[in-house]
């Protein structure tokens, strides 16, 4: 099972565990670093949303997105 978290940067607390997730993503295969900006939050939501479903396939997803 994958788990997606949004962290805000701009505060302390944030900055802290973002820099504790470089840390482990560099020293783990299990854990993987995706940053994202406000453009991509529709991309990602589409691609969760794909997951649930089990068709998150990049066409379908570029298809939606009119690429």
């Amino acid at each position: 099972m994958k788990h997606f978290i949004e962290i805000d940067d701009r505060n302390k607390t944030g900055k802290n565990l973002l820099s504790l997730i470089k840390t482990l993503s560099g020293k783990s295969s299990g854990i993987d670093l995706i940053s994202s900006t406000v453009e991509d939050k529709e991309l990602v939501r589409l691609m969760q949303s794909g997951i649930k479903s089990g068709l998150a396939y990049k066409k379908s997803v570029l298809k939606k997105l009119a690429f």
